[in-house]
């Protein structure tokens, strides 16, 4: 069964909906599907932070919901309900799976630019966050509230959320409310060990969706 058939029957309009991207995505999301295979799955637990159960599935949290990635039929599920994963979705959690190598935490954090490549994708970021500027500016703490929501926490610097997309993989959302003198201002933060789980330019398709869960 091929990706189109597996995923129009949960949502018979995505291929068409897709468009020119589709074939993209199929070819991102398949390639992905025959790296994970050759890779070992213990390593791929390890390194992740998936859980590996006797049948070869990896259980993996992205944004605290658990997806299962059931590597011989080559799908990810939603754990709770059984729900097939968007190809989107699927495509940035496999990402992660491959790339992901066990680098530990460092505490240490960056600005996207600080990223690998990052100088050519920086300026893009202020546009991406703009939503949630725009939605929270006058409100920390009802941006807070929503992190709240996904696994967002408090951290040591002022205004700033600490999300984790993935178990090895958290980021840092300052939001610096609207005053008399300023107009409000957020931007983003990765731990120094961000490239060892994703690439630059998933980075910000990850904020992309980011800012749709939070903004939305």
């Amino acid at each position: 069964m091929n990706i189109d058939e597996r995923y129009k029957k949960i949502d018979p309009g995505l291929p068409e909906r897709l468009g020119g991207n589709r074939e993209t995505l199929k070819q991102v999301y398949d390639s992905a599907f025959v790296q994970l295979k050759r890779l070992d799955p213990d390593g791929v637990s390890i390194n992740s932070g998936a859980v590996l159960d006797g049948q070869g599935r990896l259980t993996l949290k992205y944004f605290q919901r658990e997806v299962e990635a059931d590597i011989e039929k080559s799908i990810l599920y939603y754990a709770d309900s059984g729900e097939v994963t968007d190809l989107f979705t699927a495509s940035i959690i496999l990402h992660y799976m491959i790339t992901a190598d066990g680098e530990p935490i460092s505490g240490r954090w960056i600005s996207y630019r600080e990223l690998p490549d990052g100088m050519f994708y920086f300026r893009t970021i202020p546009g991406v966050l703009e939503p949630l500027r725009t939605k929270f500016g006058s409100s920390f703490a009802s941006f807070a509230e929503k992190a709240s929501v996904y696994g967002g926490r408090s951290s040591s610097f002022k205004n700033g959320i600490i999300i984790n997309p993935f178990p090895h993989l958290p980021l840092m959302l300052i939001l610096e409310e609207r005053s008399q003198e300023f107009d409000p201002e957020i931007r983003v933060l990765f731990d120094s060990s961000a490239s060892h789980y994703i690439k630059t330019d998933i980075a910000k398709v990850l904020l992309v969706n980011i800012v749709k869960l939070l903004a939305g």
